[in-house]
């Protein structure tokens, strides 16, 4: 797992996270309430659909905590998401990227190539 978080200047605030190797396994990205604005969500290395999955949560159980956001990626392409008014997440951020759609339990269908993700939160 390769991620980054940068702080972005004012006027905009807020914070710029990166994670350049988006799996199965569900990652912690940031701990306490946040608000997610944008959500760039980069499936070009893989030649099926990728659905990316966001949690309000810090530690996440597959198949039986509920994603609030199901992003859907189309084979080789990126998805841009932009949230004018925010995703409020009072608990934190988690996410795991799956060619499985439904949130059925055990372990998610891994992509065949892994992911990007970029998303902008304060």
């Amino acid at each position: 797992m390769a991620t980054t978080t940068v702080t972005i200047s004012n006027p905009i605030g807020g914070k710029r996270y990166t994670d350049t190797e988006v799996t199965n396994s569900a990652v912690n990205a940031v701990s306490g309430s946040s608000t997610i604005f944008h959500i760039e969500f980069d499936n070009t290395a893989n030649a099926t659909v990728v659905y990316l999955k966001i949690y309000e949560a810090t530690s996440v159980t597959l198949g039986t905590t509920e994603p609030s956001i199901i992003v859907k990626a189309a084979a080789s392409t990126k998805e841009y998401v932009s949230i004018p008014m925010g995703l409020a997440l009072g608990t934190g951020i988690s996410y795991v990227a799956t060619r499985t759609a439904s949130n059925a339990t055990g372990s998610p269908a891994a992509p065949a190539a892994t992911c990007g993700l970029t998303f902008v939160y304060n």
